[in-house]
């Protein structure tokens, strides 16, 4: 696996903010886990990142 300069960058558009790594997960609407997907999607040639 190689990271890429940016990569962090991508996963703050695409996730949430915790405050710490014990932290629970965010709660999700019915409809966000889809829209999560597209957005991962949708961003993931900018930050040349490929999913397999």
């Amino acid at each position: 696996m190689c990271t890429l300069a940016g990569q962090d960058e991508y996963f703050l558009r695409i996730g949430d903010a915790v405050a710490g790594a014990d932290a629970p997960p965010p709660r999700l609407s019915d409809d966000e886990p889809a829209q999560r997907r597209r957005r991962t999607a949708e961003l993931a040639p900018a930050y040349r990142s490929e999913f397999r």
